[in-house]
């Protein structure tokens, strides 16, 4: 997704318990195994107040990750609507805005910033 750019191709749309969480593919590195990443991630879950274990852990380049019960990769092209000003320092300000999926609004996440905003180790110093 370029600077300015008005639609994202290219997604992983999860869950989390029962909301719902997208990131840009092209954030994302690998897709692991919860036994192999050696529990190291925060759980997209915790930012919706759930303490469900994750099934998938999503890794950046850079190493940051996220755990997701469930996710479906769509490389269709979606509108990225804004987020609201209101809402910029959301989440360790890792909202970039919202696509809307079959008639239901996804929040788009930086795996980056939302990756360390779920850290273990964020967590523990906050």
């Amino acid at each position: 997704m370029a600077t300015g750019s008005r639609s994202i191709t290219g997604m992983l749309l999860c869950r989390a318990g029962h909301h719902r969480v997208a990131f840009s593919a092209h954030e994302v590195a690998t897709i692991e195994s919860p036994s192999t990443f050696g529990g190291q991630a925060g759980a997209a879950c915790q930012a919706f107040g759930s303490s469900t274990g994750a099934e998938r852990i999503l890794v950046a380049a850079s190493g940051e990750a996220v755990g997701v019960d469930a996710l479906e990769i769509d490389s269709e092209p979606f509108a990225l609507l804004p987020a609201p000003a209101l809402l910029e320092r959301v989440a360790g300000g890792s909202l970039r805005g919202f696509v809307q999926v079959r008639g239901a609004l996804w929040p788009l996440m930086s795996l980056v910033d939302f990756g360390r905003f779920l850290a273990p180790s964020a967590r523990e110093a906050a």
